[in-house]
């Protein structure tokens, strides 16, 4: 049987058949078969734990758990690739296509079929293996690390040319799932899409530059809001002084005209005076 994810190198092939048959020819790993879900055992869970905290503190990556299905590893090479598990039936596709399109060489490590195994392995509930995992690194020319239960992996698939671009990784996990394990100091999605002109990240630094951008022009907009409010409520309030000043000012006037009213005219002195 080559179960799990360290069968392959690629170049340690199958011997003999395992599993149920299906064609007459045997699945090709016990990967593929849908397990039956049961809850971790405490001495599972402390497993789990460990090697998530090892990973975290050792290497600095975190492991994104994937939904539990067929496709959970297609689901993680979906999240690194692509930025969104979701987008796991296009990266299954793609795997499949690449594996018909080089059947010469992967037919040697299957031992079914060829074709019935591709057209098994299309179906979004089948699980991928080694085969895929290999393929995969070579669809985009990237390593796939597989990590179980320790911070080195216990293998790596190699595209065909050498390059510096970051490994797709992945967590195995109670030999049935796998995760998908990131690096959150390197941005990886896009790599391996052959897009023009592509720079990991740039497209996070765009964003940020436009969120900072955004922020201050409405920090600004603000201010300026703020300001023409505070210069309203100034003129209103110096307008309610100068009415107020106006009105104390009119009624003094008022009462310093009452006040002379009332004061006695004093007789001229002249006016009888001898002519």
């Amino acid at each position: 049987v080559c179960g799990g994810p360290g069968g392959m190198g690629l170049g340690l092939g199958c011997g003999g058949s395992s599993g149920a048959d299906e064609g007459g020819g045997g699945y090709n790993s016990e990967d593929e078969y849908e397990a039956a879900r049961v809850e971790m055992d405490p001495a599972t869970a402390e497993q789990e734990h460990r090697f998530e905290k090892a990973l975290r503190d050792k290497k600095g990556f975190i492991i994104k758990r994937m939904k539990e299905d067929g496709a959970c590893l297609f689901r993680a090479v979906a999240d690194q690739v692509y930025g969104d598990q979701d987008m796991h039936e296009v990266v299954r596709k793609h795997c499949m296509d690449y594996l018909m399109k080089n059947a010469d060489y992967f037919s040697n490590y299957v031992t079914e079929d060829f074709t019935t195994y591709i057209n098994r392995k299309r179906k979004s509930t089948c699980h991928g293996n080694h085969i895929e995992m290999q393929a995969m690194a070579e669809m985009y020319n990237r390593p796939v690390e597989v990590y179980q239960y320790g911070t080195e992996p216990i293998n790596t698939f190699h595209g065909i040319q050498h390059n510096e671009d970051e490994p797709i990784r992945v967590s195995y996990h109670r030999n049935i799932h796998y995760n998908s394990v990131v690096n959150p100091n390197k941005a990886t999605i896009g790599v391996g899409l052959g897009l023009p002109s592509f720079k990991p990240g740039l497209a996070e630094q765009s964003l940020m530059k436009s969120a900072i951008k955004t922020s201050e022009e409405s920090w600004i907009e603000q201010q300026m809001l703020e300001d023409k409010k505070r210069a309203t409520d100034w003129e209103a309030t110096n307008e309610a002084i100068e009415e107020q000043v106006a009105r104390e000012s009119y009624l003094q006037w008022l009462r310093d005209q009452e006040k002379q009213a009332r004061q006695p005219r004093k007789a001229s002195a002249t006016c009888s005076s001898a002519t």
